[in-house]
């Protein structure tokens, strides 16, 4: 997931909460994505703290998707607990992204549980965590969504979460958003679609950081598979062949070291701006 031409600061490999998939992409000190209900306690307490510490990035979805998918109901406490103890457990809560609650495609809900969790929301800023804010589609436009959100929580100080989908936000809806931040949720390669959505936002933003995240795993999972069954086994600890097998697919995917030091670091090479931006050649397919 290489994003030395794209428009993004970071380019968090979402989809790796499972052990031997978390750990190949921390060991090469990769943003990383995870979901909250899906951790477990030693990813909490210690993988993903050492993550933060040694000044990786880390983004911690709270899994709407998946509950609306299966049309269960979100277990709040448990991805509050979750974002909770991973700010108290890092020094560097800077390099921390969190999802707000929402619910997905449904505007007054979400800002019902912006309402009612406002005080929460408003701790995790105070602690130095990036809160993503996904700005759900509805009668407000996401500009006066966000703004009812900074409102809520009495600050600025959070981050705009635009969904990558058409259906859930157009590119004009975007383009009424006044922000310094934004994340995309759910895809990092430029479609035709989502071009024109970020093209949007930063020619009103044109200063504005943007991250994103998508699934690196999904398109890649019959891949691993084969590569895992054909290497050696290890006498290592912890050291399993799917976590080689995606390291080294993961190293594949990764721009050639720059000679000079005076360089950004690979996982945030230099953001497109509009003006370098296209919607003509780009790539149709993949997350």
């Amino acid at each position: 997931m290489s994003v030395s031409n794209t428009p993004w600061k970071y380019a968090f490999h979402s989809g790796m909460s499972s052990s031997a998939d978390l750990r190949a992409a921390t060991d090469l000190g990769l943003p990383v994505g995870v979901v909250a209900t899906l951790l477990t306690t030693r990813q909490i307490f210690l993988t993903l703290p050492k993550h933060l510490d040694a000044g990786g990035k880390l983004f911690v979805d709270s899994g709407p998707f998946s509950a609306f998918q299966k049309r269960t109901t979100m277990d709040w406490e448990k991805v509050f607990q979750t974002y909770e103890t991973l700010i108290n457990q890092t020094s560097h809560c800077e390099n921390l992204s969190i999802v707000a609650p929402d619910v997905v495609g449904d505007q007054v809900a979400t800002l019902e549980l912006w309402t009612e969790y406002a005080q929460r929301v408003q701790s995790w800023v105070a602690a130095g965590a990036r809160v993503i804010v996904p700005l759900q589609v509805g009668r407000l436009s996401a500009g006066d969504l966000l703004e009812e959100a900074i409102k809520l929580f009495g600050t600025r100080k959070v981050c705009a979460g635009v969904p990558s989908n058409l259906a859930a936000m157009t590119a004009n809806d975007a383009a009424t958003i006044t922000h310094g931040d934004f994340h995309i949720l759910g895809r990092v390669v430029l479609t035709v679609e989502l071009a024109e959505k970020v093209l949007a936002i930063l020619i009103s933003n044109p200063d504005a950081q943007l991250t994103a995240d998508a699934n690196w795993l999904r398109a890649r999972t019959a891949r691993i598979s084969s590569l895992a069954r054909d290497l050696p086994r290890s006498n290592l600890p912890f050291d399993c062949r799917r976590s080689r097998a995606i390291k080294e697919l993961l190293l594949a995917g990764l721009p050639p070291p720059r000679q000079s030091n005076r360089t950004r670091p690979l996982s945030a090479p230099r953001p497109l701006r509009p003006h370098q931006l296209s919607v003509a050649p780009i790539i149709k397919t993949g997350a």
